[in-house]
C-alpha cells in the first residue's frame, strides 16, 4: 500500500487503486475523489485547532470505491476544531467509514458535523458516520452533528456520537488494583483512542498517534 504525509492539504485531490494518506495537524480543507473500485485509507492527527471551519468532502464517485477514515483530535488550551465532513456517495456498491475520536481537555473545543449523502445511482452503498469525544476539564466542550440523506433503496447507512467523561467506577477500579488515579486516567484515556488505532495498517503511523496521545496526557 502506498503511504503518503501531508501536513498542508492540497485542495483536491484523485485517488484510484489501494493508498493510505496522513494528515497531520489538520483535518483537510477540499475534496477527495475516489475512482473506480478505489481504496483509501485516510488518517488525520489534529493536534493545533484552526479558526475557520473546514468543509472536507469524501466523494466516491465511480462503482466500488470505498474509504476509511480516521480522525484523531487531541485538543487542549484555546484550540478549537471545527469540521463539516462529507462522505457522497455517487456510484453503486460504494462504502465510506468515518471515524472520529475526539479528547479534550482545558478550555478546547469542538464541533464536527458529519454529512453522508447517498445519491439515486448509488444502490449497494453503505455510509457509516462516528463521533466520540472525551472530556477531560470541566471547560471543555463539544458538539456533534450527525446527518444522513438516502435518496434510494438497498443501502446501509448508520451513525454512531457520545460526548461524556472518563468512567469514575473504572477508576475506582483501577485504583483499587494498585494503580494510582493519574495512571489510571491516563490508560482509560490511551485505551479510548487504541479503540481506533488498531485499524491503521501502517505501525509507524500508529507509534506516531501513541506518541502524540502520551505528550496529550503529560
Amino acid at each position: 500500500m502506498q503511504l503518503k504525509t501531508f501536513t498542508k492539504f492540497p485542495k483536491s485531490l484523485t485517488v484510484g487503486g489501494k493508498q493510505a494518506l496522513y494528515f497531520f495537524n489538520t483535518i483537510p480543507h477540499g475534496q477527495i475523489t475516489l475512482k473506480k473500485n478505489a481504496d483509501l485509507t485516510l488518517i488525520c492527527l489534529a493536534t493545533e485547532g484552526w479558526p475557520d471551519l473546514h468543509n472536507f468532502i469524501i466523494n466516491a464517485k465511480e462503482r466500488g470505491a470505498k474509504c476509511e477514515c480516521i480522525f484523531f483530535i487531541l485538543g487542549k488550551n484555546n484550540n478549537s476544531f471545527s469540521a463539516k465532513i462529507e462522505a457522497r456517495h455517487s456510484a453503486p456498491h460504494t462504502k465510506i467509514r468515518i471515524m472520529v475520536r475526539a479528547g479534550l481537555t482545558d478550555r478546547a473545543s469542538c464541533h464536527i458535523e458529519g454529512d453522508c449523502r447517498i445519491e439515486k445511482n448509488a444502490r449497494g452503498a453503505s455510509t457509516y458516520f462516528s463521533h466520540h469525544t472525551l472530556l477531560l476539564s470541566d471547560e471543555a466542550k463539544a458538539k456533534t452533528s450527525p446527518n444522513l440523506e438516502i435518496k434510494t433503496d438497498d443501502v446501509k447507512a448508520g451513525h454512531s456520537a457520545s460526548v461524556g467523561k472518563i468512567d469514575e467506577d473504572a477508576i475506582f477500579y483501577l485504583c483499587s488494583r494498585g494503580l494510582s488515579e493519574a495512571h489510571a486516567r491516563s490508560l482509560l484515556v490511551q485505551g479510548f483512542f487504541e479503540a481506533e488505532l488498531a485499524n491503521i495498517p501502517d505501525t509507524t503511523i500508529q507509534d506516531a498517534i501513541r506518541t502524540a496521545v502520551n505528550n496529550f496526557l503529560g
